[in-house]
């Protein structure tokens, strides 16, 4: 590439080059591509022609007109209006000029249309021009780079060259912003040793673009030598180190580069103190904040728009609000620019305080001050923060209004995520289905929604219509993805999203791996938890706490607290979440007195406060060994007032034990604080139930009913042939009627059960002297009817089973009298059953069935 480069910029042979003198060029200019507008231009000399004055009062004449018409194609240019640009183009053509001033005139007539951002037009007056100078080539080559058209520039470039017009600096300038463009390091230091050959190289404008260019690039190293080599700087080259020096993370040298250009006795402008109070904000340095406010203030520039808002931001990102709203109250309480309203609620947002950024976006409607996309984008993450549906709906509504929702996608982005959070799934798809644009956030968030509202089934929906439409997932997308295949036990797919996501090259992101890792876990393959957890260089936090869940989900206890003190040994300190898996562990595991060592060890040692989750923890451990007394006490005992969710948790462990009286206590707390929980009502009916109180528990669903408490039905999913089928308790489907005819009866060997005619008990078929829970539980329409229990999905466990074991050596008693009924069955053209049939068919192949 360096050989086609060279070969281009005609400098591999630099002894032979005749170059002009340089010396022309002795105007400082601002470090950026635009384009000079000065009033007369120079084509004597480029090509060799003399004009003839007729008088010099005419000559004066057609000079004012010239001056007259350029300053009138600056104002088209100022205010993009390419209308008047053409009215100015159209009297050109029409009058008489000389060569010179009609050279000058197109060259600003294109200049014009380049910036109304009409640039075919810009072109196609430059290329029906008789004649050309510099200007005019820099014209097209600005114009190249700022519409994106690099390799144009670049070809433009070359070109000039050719034509025998050497560059200047605003060219040079205009070359160096398109290596920018083109993001090419080599490109730059070719322009770079053409500019040192040419003598330019110590001209403040040109060496500031090309340290600008370095910075830019992330070259930082090759910015520093030419600032350091340069003998002249001047303000714009020192905002340029330090801003460079901020855009590549380097805050701490752009603070101590700050300081050196004062030293040098150079007076920091507005750009100085915008670049250096964002490097300041983000070190959450708020000492060496201070020390630039004062300067700040020292300048009398606090009211600056610019520099006052950056001041706010600034304090906001160390956390120092105070300051901030200081800041804002001095300047601009009642200024009708929204910038430095816009930086208040947001550093109010990032820093937690949601209500006080709704409260001054309300002040801020009040003082007419107008919103843009970032004002609407930290109002909607504040509503996602605080999940107010209705407030969030009347600022949706006023955007609609003003027509902003249809021209910034970042927005339809905030406002669908803000009701995702507020869990109205309505109104994510209505904002998602109009929008005209979307990107992978806006899939992302939808896929997210219907993932955190336990829709599933519709996030992976989501995913495969997303893959279809040719957007490719983030490190986000395939955590909710992995979320929904955890939550639906889809192992298969769950594999399968795996396998995309190491093609992405994701499959290195912490939040990923922690996903994956708790996806695995959750689908019953601990083991492949385990070789994603091993496969992680530096587990984090997240990673760890993912495996010990796993491994405390699955019953290893012992597995899950020696990785918790391996945990510890790595130097992670256990956050409030590692500690509950730890809880749960041990309430699951049985051991007591290791739970309450723990949860003693989170504030005395690991410093942290319990939450409501870990009381719970506690309460189901000692509920689990039978110690329902000292669980109550300890409810009784707690610092902070018992919710809805500890009493539940002491409810399902008096079902447990069918202790009646404190269940009857746990239930009166919860129904006077969630009077509408179905579960409640529920398990104390099955208490009653369990303790041979009929009356009281069918009095119990009697309440619950004339409350209009519904409870809802479970629902189990069965894959078959690649294909995912949904069940719901009390469902017939065509599948259940077609096998129920076949099969009139599957004899089950029952667990003690009451046959009632509004209530039944869970169903249990007997395998091997173990209980296996028979798939659905509903309540009977008839004492008959409770008999019956549903083949398909006692078949679905009976695949489930199967797939898990590989295979068994033989099938007994009522599960084997159950598969040879339904071995009988004829499909017919049922496809769903047809599937059923030749899977487990195929599955028990060769197996013996003893009667």
């Amino acid at each position: 590439m360096a050989t086609i480069f060279s070969a281009k910029f005609g400098f591999h042979q630099p002894t032979q080059l005749q170059l002009p003198d340089p010396t022309s060029f002795n105007k400082t200019r601002c470090s950026t591509a635009t384009l000079p507008v000065p009033t007369t231009q120079n084509v004597d000399g480029v090509y060799g022609s003399k004009i003839t004055e007729s008088s010099a009062s005419y000559e004066t004449r057609q000079q004012t007109q010239t001056q007259a018409l350029v300053d009138l194609l600056h104002q088209c240019a100022e205010k993009r209006s390419v209308r008047e640009t053409k009215i100015v183009h159209g009297f050109v053509l029409k009058s008489k000029f000389s060569d010179k001033d009609l050279l000058v005139l197109l060259n600003h007539v294109a200049y014009a249309y380049s910036k109304c951002s009409d640039f075919r037009a810009a072109r196609e007056v430059f290329d029906k021009m008789s004649r050309r100078n510099v200007f005019s080539w820099t014209v097209v080559i600005v114009g190249s780079t700022e519409h994106g058209l690099y390799n144009d520039g670049l070809k433009y470039f070359c070109e000039m060259q050719d034509c025998g017009i050497w560059p200047d600096g605003f060219t040079y300038s205009a070359i160096l912003q398109l290596c920018i463009g083109l993001d090419c390091v080599d490109l730059g230091r070719m322009v770079h040793a053409h500019i040192v050959i040419r003598g330019f190289a110590q001209h403040v404008f040109v060496s500031t673009s090309l340290l600008n260019m370095y910075m830019k690039l992330g070259n930082v190293e090759d910015s520093c030598r030419l600032f350091n080599t340069t003998t002249e700087h001047n303000e714009v080259s020192w905002n340029a180190i330090i801003s460079g020096f901020t855009s590549n993370g380097h805050h701490v040298e752009a603070f101590d580069y700050f300081l050196a250009m004062k030293r040098e006795g150079f007076t920091p402008n507005t750009y100085s103190f915008i670049a250096v109070l964002k490097a300041v904000g983000n070190l959450g340095d708020a000492d060496k904040g201070k020390e630039v406010h004062k300067c700040v203030s020292e300048l009398g520039m606090e009211s600056n728009v610019l520099v006052g808002t950056a001041l706010v931001d600034m304090y906001s990102n160390c956390g120092a609000l105070s300051g901030a709203r200081s800041v804002f109250d001095m300047n601009f309480t009642n200024c009708e620019v929204n910038m430095p309203w816009n930086a208040m609620i947001s550093g109010y947002s990032r820093c937690g305080c949601s209500q006080e950024a709704l409260e001054l976006y309300v002040k801020m409607c009040e003082n007419n001050v107008k919103s843009d996309v970032y004002t609407y984008c930290s109002v909607f993450n504040t509503i996602a923060d605080l999940k107010c549906l209705k407030f969030g709906r009347e600022v949706h509504g006023k955007i609609l209004k003003s027509g902003n929702d249809l021209m910034f996608l970042s927005i339809n982005n905030a406002i669908a995520d803000a009701y995702a959070k507020c869990e109205s799934l309505e109104d994510v798809r209505k904002v998602f289905d109009r929008m005209e644009d979307r990107d992978v956030v806006s899939w992302t968030t939808i896929l997210t929604a219907y993932s955190n509202c336990l829709e599933w089934e519709e996030a992976l929906a989501v995913f495969s219509r997303m893959k279809k439409e040719g957007f490719t997932p983030n490190q986000f997308t395939f955590s909710s993805v992995f979320v929904a295949c955890a939550a639906l036990s889809f192992l298969e797919f769950g594999r399968q999203v795996h396998g995309l996501l190491f093609k992405a090259g994701l499959d290195t992101d912490k939040c990923v791996e922690s996903a994956l890792i708790d996806m695995y876990a959750k689908c019953g393959n601990i083991t492949e938890a385990e070789n994603v957890f091993s496969s992680i260089s530096n587990p984090d936090m997240v990673s760890w706490t993912a495996i010990i869940s796993g491994y405390a989900q699955h019953g290893y206890v012992g597995h899950a607290l020696h990785l918790f003190k391996g945990m510890e040994q790595f130097g992670i300190k256990p956050n409030a979440v590692s500690l509950l898996c730890v809880l749960f562990a041990c309430s699951h595991g049985g051991l007591v007195e290791e739970g309450l060592y723990y949860f003693r060890l989170m504030e005395e040692t690991y410093g942290v406060v319990p939450k409501m989750e870990h009381y719970a923890c506690i309460v189901d451990l000692l509920g689990r060994a039978g110690c329902l007394n000292e669980a109550l006490e300890f409810i009784q005992k707690m610092p902070i007032e018992p919710n809805d969710m500890i009493w539940q948790t002491l409810l399902g462990v008096c079902r447990v034990h069918n202790n009646v009286e404190l269940g009857e206590i746990a239930a009166k707390k919860i129904l006077s604080i969630r009077p509408d929980y179905s579960a409640t009502y529920v398990l104390l009916s099955n208490t009653y139930m369990e303790v041979g109180s009929f009356r009281d528990g069918i009095s119990m669903r009697k309440l619950m009913k004339e409350r209009g408490v519904k409870k809802e039905p479970g629902c189990s999913w069965i894959s078959v042939n690649s294909k995912v089928h949904k069940f719901y308790a009390g469902e017939v489907t065509s599948s259940d009627k077609v096998v129920r005819e076949n099969i009139p009866h599957v004899p089950c060997t029952w667990a003690p059960s009451y046959i009632m005619s509004d209530y039944q008990q869970h169903s249990f078929l007997v395998k091997g002297g173990d209980c296996v829970k028979c798939l659905h539980n509903r309540e009977a329409k008839d004492e008959n009817d409770s008999e019956d229990s549903y083949a398909c999905p006692w078949i679905s466990k009976v695949i489930a089973s199967q797939r898990r074991h590989k295979s068994w050596p033989q099938c007994c008693g009522s599960w084997a009298r159950g598969l040879t009924c339904f071995f009988k069955i004829e499909p017919s053209d049922h496809n769903f059953l047809a599937d059923v049939v030749e899977e487990i068919r195929g599955l028990f192949a060769g197996t013996q069935i003893v009667m």
